[in-house]
């Protein structure tokens, strides 16, 4: 397959792949949906050759369509960041018509969202690759853009205090991920994130 790419954070962005045959197109989908699962169980560093070996190819298949690590990240991502867009604009339109609603919607989607893979949560707070080419500069640009549309829509609807901003309650929100990724029990996610909800609320 001839392909155009620039450099994106340390990956290639691969622009106008040419079409794959209908094979190695299955190929790609199923490492790729192997890769996400493997991904959200054990890490960015999952194995690749298990990946190939669960996907059902040699891992020299997954290597000519990912010649890298990082390819297989940012193909990984490139989709999550497709389900998080739609999700957003979901979102944003609820907002318009039940802020509140959309605020409570919205920190549960944002913890899920960023608990994709282990340890996606602390690489999005990380300032290392604030560069615009990288993955997850684009990753948290996708995010961001979700938040501080609902929470305007609820600060002027009274629900969230004026200096509250979107970075701060995202924090909050990756905290709580972080202490779930390390407690092997698990922890009550939607009453900590309750909690953070109430915290920002105007005091009455």
């Amino acid at each position: 397959m001839s392909e155009r790419s620039v450099s994106v954070g340390g990956a290639p962005r691969v622009e106008a792949p040419r079409p794959l045959r209908a094979d190695a197109q299955r190929n790609r989908d199923k490492i790729l949906a192997v890769a996400r699962e493997a991904f959200g169980d054990r890490g960015a560093d999952a194995s690749l050759d298990e990946i190939a070996k669960a996907a059902g190819v040699g891992p020299g298949t997954l290597y000519r369509h990912f010649p890298t690590r990082a390819h297989l990240h940012r193909a990984v991502l490139d989709d999550w960041q497709v389900e998080v867009a739609a999700d957003g604009e979901r979102l944003i339109a609820l907002a318009d018509v039940e802020p509140e609603r959309a605020l409570s919607e919205w920190a549960h989607s944002h913890y899920e969202h960023k608990s994709f893979f282990r340890g996606l949560h602390a690489r999005l707070l990380a300032d290392a690759d604030d560069d615009d080419t990288s993955v997850l500069y684009s990753c948290k640009t996708a995010l961001g853009s979700a938040g501080e549309g609902v929470l305007e829509r609820a600060r002027a609807a009274g629900l969230v205090r004026p200096e509250i901003g979107y970075r701060t309650v995202s924090q909050l929100i990756s905290g709580i991920g972080m202490v779930a990724e390390q407690v092997p029990d698990g922890i009550d996610v939607a009453g900590q994130i309750g909690i953070v909800l109430a915290g920002i609320r105007p005091a009455t």
